[in-house]
């Protein structure tokens, strides 16, 4: 009977890990949900730094919709250049992203390389990877310990993507409610770029918390980028027409 309860006795701190890190991906998924599922239309401002001399901030139309197990993301500049970028991701759990640019000055489309996703976002320091839609699944996850930022309490989690330019990455995931504040993320030469959201700047539409204002450093050039949402519907039922091939081709940004 000893015996028996010393086994037990030393199964209790794995256990106790397993539940929190059972938890941990719960919270992981929800706040990926929050970001992820619903419907989405805005208008998003990008204003790179480098030290005293700005850049140029660049605006684009952003859209997402869900439909059945694709997720489906439009990106346009927001300028009535035909010429600008533009393109169409089409995202399945378990395959490789199909991407299309439009070349409005002939009316095409072609598809384009995802590559390591590693690519940059109209030159800024987001990249295609960090608007890519996530699930917890896609990661292996450990629970850290709790951390306190600007007030918000948070869950510290490491995760290790399944695939993408990141081999690590620091997560403070609130448990107040289902936001990243930050994310350091990691490639095979060290720490290399730090995502961050103050507290306040996280504004509730209907059921969705969505960061107004968030940046993206890299902390090897100093560069860093913030990202200003201008206007926004959250929960629309999105046209289904603005996700296609032909939308891409016309060359025109929608308008939302």
């Amino acid at each position: 009977m000893r015996t028996r309860s010393l086994l037990l006795l030393s199964l209790v701190p794995f256990l106790l890990g397993f539940e929190d890190g059972s938890q941990a991906r719960k919270a992981l998924d929800r706040a990926f949900d929050n970001l992820y599922s619903p419907g989405v239309l805005a208008a998003i401002e990008l204003s790179m730094v480098r030290g005293a001399r700005p850049a140029q901030p660049v605006t684009f139309a952003y859209g997402r919709k869900r439909r059945g197990g694709e997720t489906r993301t439009l990106l346009y500049s927001a300028t009535q250049d035909r010429k600008a970028p533009r393109m169409l991701l089409l995202q399945s759990r378990g395959d490789r992203d199909k991407i299309y640019v439009g070349d409005g000055r002939r009316g095409q489309v072609r598809p384009a390389s995802a590559g390591e996703y590693r690519w940059p976002l109209f030159g800024s320091d987001f990249s295609y990877e960090d608007f890519r839609a996530h699930e917890a699944d896609d990661y292996r996850i450990e629970v850290l310990g709790s951390d306190l930022i600007d007030g918000e309490p948070c869950r510290v989690l490491r995760l290790r993507p399944m695939s993408g330019p990141y081999k690590m990455m620091l997560m403070w995931l609130s448990t107040e409610r289902p936001v990243i504040i930050r994310t350091d993320y990691f490639d095979r030469k060290g720490l290399w770029k730090r995502y961050r959201v103050e507290p306040e700047h996280f504004v509730k539409h209907f059921d969705w918390w969505v960061p107004m204002r968030d940046e993206m450093f890299d902390l090897r050039t100093g560069r860093r980028t913030t990202r200003k949402v201008r206007n926004i519907l959250v929960g629309a039922e999105v046209p289904e027409d603005m996700f296609t091939l032909t939308q891409l081709s016309r060359g025109r940004m929608p308008s939302f």
